[in-house]
C-alpha cells in the first residue's frame, strides 16, 4: 500500500500530501510538508503517530507554530497539526476547617495544543494564579514547554508550577513525568535534547483573587505591546540572552543581558534581507514584511552571530528552531 493511501486509510480525508507551512507559523513562511495532518485530540496525535512508524516515516508534531523557522523545502515525513484543545480544573486541594473547605490550591488539566492565551484566560476566570504573566505569549502549552517560556518582569517560567505531563518519546511510546524530569532552565528543557512531544500537562496552581488576576495579566500584556512588534508576522525573540558574566565584562547598561541590545548595537537595527528584517522597535525580533523567505531569516541570524561575536566576542545563540534542511 502506498503511503498516502495508508495513511487516508488510517487517518481519514483530512491527510493532504505537500501542503504549504507557512499558513501554520506565527512567522509565515515554510515549504510544503510531505505529508500533513491536523490531529484535534490527543488520540488523534497519537494515531497518527502510530501510522507513520508504521509507514516508517519522520514525524514532527508541530503546535501553534511560534518560534520555529521552517525551511524553504519544506518538511519530509508526516507533520502533524496538534489542536487537541481540552482544558479541566481536575482537583482543588485544601483544608477543612470549621466544617468548611477552604480551597488553596488546584490542579489543572491541559491538552499540548491548547493555545497559551487561552491557558491563560482560563486560569485567571478559575481565580487560579501562576500563570497571568504570560497573557500575549504566542503558540501553545506544548511549545511552551519546550521553551520553558518565560516572563522577565519578575522572572518567572512556565515551568515552574508544572505538575506532571504526559510525554511521547521518539518511539511512539507514551508516558508520565513529573516536573524534575524536564530539568527546566532558562530558554531550556530536556525536551529539546531528548525531541520527545508533550500530549498533556497538569499545573498546579494557587487560588488567588481574580480581579487581581486579570489587572496583572493586563498590565503584562501592555508591557508587550509597548516594547515588542506586534500586529506583524514574527517568529517571536530571535537569540537567548547572553550570561550574565559577559554582560559585566561587556559593562552593558544596567547589566542588561538582552540578546537584542547587542545586535542593535552592531547595528542590525532595522537592517533587512529581502523582505526579512530585524524590528525597528526590538532589535530581537525578525519580522516578515511580506514574501520573506527562510533563507533570507537565516541570512539575518548568520549576519548577527557574526557581527555580535567580531565586535563583541559574544556568541548568542538561536531561541527559535530551524526546521528542516538549510544550506
Amino acid at each position: 500500500m502506498e503511503i498516502f493511501e495508508l495513511f487516508k486509510d488510517k487517518l481519514g480525508d483530512k491527510v493532504k500530501t505537500n501542503e504549504p507551512l507557512a499558513r501554520y507559523t506565527t512567522l509565515k513562511i515554510g515549504g510544503p510538508a510531505e505529508y500533513f495532518y491536523v490531529a484535534s485530540t490527543t488520540s488523534e496525535v497519537l494515531k497518527a503517530v502510530s501510522t507513520a512508524k508504521t509507514a516508517k516515516i519522520r514525524f514532527l508534531i508541530l503546535g501553534g507554530g511560534s518560534n520555529v523557522v521552517i525551511s524553504d523545502r519544506g518538511i519530509k515525513g508526516l507533520v502533524v497539526r496538534n489542536e487537541s484543545r481540552n482544558i479541566a480544573v481536575v482537583k482543588r486541594i485544601g483544608k477543612v476547617a470549621k466544617g468548611k473547605m477552604n480551597v488553596s490550591q488546584a490542579l489543572v488539566e491541559v491538552d499540548a495544543g491548547v493555545l497559551m492565551n487561552q491557558l491563560v484566560r482560563f486560569t485567571c476566570d478559575e481565580g487560579l494564579s501562576g500563570l497571568e504573566r504570560h497573557l500575549g505569549l504566542p503558540g501553545t502549552v506544548g511549545g511552551a514547554l519546550y521553551m520553558n517560556s518565560k516572563w522577565t518582569k519578575p522572572p518567572t517560567y512556565v515551568g515552574d508550577v508544572v505538575s506532571t505531563a504526559k510525554v511521547l518519546d521518539r518511539e511512539g511510546n507514551m508516558k508520565i513525568v513529573d516536573k524534575k524530569y524536564f530539568d527546566f532552565a532558562y530558554d531550556q528543557s530536556i525536551l529539546q535534547k531528548t525531541h520527545e512531544t508533550v500530549l498533556s500537562v497538569i499545573f498546579l496552581l494557587t487560588v488567588a483573587d481574580k480581579k487581581s488576576l486579570w489587572e496583572t495579566a493586563q498590565s503584562s500584556m501592555e508591557y508587550r505591546k509597548a516594547t515588542q512588534p506586534m500586529g506583524v508576522s514574527t517568529a517571536g525573540c530571535t537569540f537567548r540572552n547572553i550570561p550574565l558574566s559577559d554582560a559585566l565584562r561587556l559593562a552593558t547598561p544596567n547589566n542588561t543581558t538582552s540578546a537584542g541590545f547587542l545586535v542593535d548595537q552592531v547595528g542590525l537595527k532595522n537592517f533587512q534581507i529581502g523582505q526579512a528584517k530585524f524590528s525597528d522597535k526590538h532589535a530581537n525580533f525578525i519580522l516578515n514584511l511580506g514574501g520573506a523567505t527562510a533563507s533570507q531569516v537565516k541570512g539575518l541570524i548568520d549576519e548577527a552571530k557574526k557581527r555580535v561575536l567580531e565586535k563583541f566576542q559574544v556568541n548568542i545563540e538561536p531561541e527559535i528552531v530551524l526546521l528542516g534542511e538549510f544550506k
